[in-house]
């Protein structure tokens, strides 16, 4: 009996020290797993908030960074618009057409990327799947054009898509923002000042300041001749007189812009 003594007391020492040894009890393996996942599912939601955060945001800046090129390009257009005149008839016109939806007229593209000379150019909005597009289209000028004659697939540049409402606006450059007009209403003048809005449907509100861009004011060819009435440049900006239904359309046209 003896002998078996140390071996009792052996296996005696060796139960007591596994009951001894530190470790995890059930329920604090419970508590450290729901913590662990608790914990998790907050990173998760910070981290699909941070994503749509800088969607957003991307989609913003990508946006804003359209504005600015299509408002480089206007810039450009009306720094070469050409003083061009359709002397048919009693009563000279300038070859422009401005009213709050579309813009055109006649421009000098540079040599690149097209070849250079001088292009009809139209601004206009056209529906684009759920939201509008602004749409810069061209064509090469024709003496004695008067209107846009539209453009091929392959000159129609959309510079801008969104849920977006495009309205242009004009003034005389000296009144300034007190007579901005949404149709020009002078076919013997041009106006000083054209304006361009960008209105954002889901916000409803202006999507950045009004992007506004000056018209050349260089005096026509014709003002070479004494007393033209092809010269705007001795009469205040206005070739000769305006017939009296252009001056009646003009003052309901200037009208219906102001209300």
């Amino acid at each position: 009996m003896n002998s078996f003594a140390p071996m009792l007391q052996n296996q005696t020492k060796f139960r007591f020290k596994r009951a001894d040894e530190a470790g995890f009890t059930l329920i604090e393996l419970l508590v450290s797993i729901t913590i662990l996942s608790v914990v998790l599912g907050l990173l998760g939601v910070g981290i699909r908030t941070f994503s749509t955060n800088w969607e957003a945001n991307s989609k913003h800046i990508e946006t804003l960074d359209m504005v600015s090129r299509a408002y480089d390009i206007l810039k450009r257009d009306a720094a070469g618009l050409q003083r061009l005149i359709n002397a048919n008839g009693e009563y000279p016109r300038y070859v422009f057409s401005g009213t709050r939806d579309a813009l055109s007229f006649v421009t000098v593209e540079p040599p690149y990327p097209s070849e250079t000379g001088l292009y009809f150019v139209s601004y206009s909005a056209a529906a684009a799947g759920q939201g509008t597009e602004l749409i810069r289209a061209r064509a090469p000028y024709q003496t004695a054009m008067q209107t846009f004659p539209g453009a091929t697939p392959a000159n129609r540049v959309s510079l801008l898509e969104g849920s977006f409402v495009y309205r242009f606006s004009y003034a005389v450059a000296s009144d300034g923002q007190k007579g901005w007009l949404m149709s020009w209403p002078y076919a013997n003048r041009l106006p000083g000042l054209v304006r361009l809005e960008i209105i954002d449907v889901s916000e409803k509100k202006p999507l950045t300041p009004p992007l506004v861009v000056a018209i050349r004011a260089d005096a026509e060819l014709a003002c070479i001749e004494d007393k033209s009435p092809l010269c705007s440049a001795s009469t205040d900006g206005a070739l000769g007189k305006a017939s009296n239904s252009d001056q009646d359309e003009a003052n309901a046209r200037e009208k219906a812009g102001h209300e």
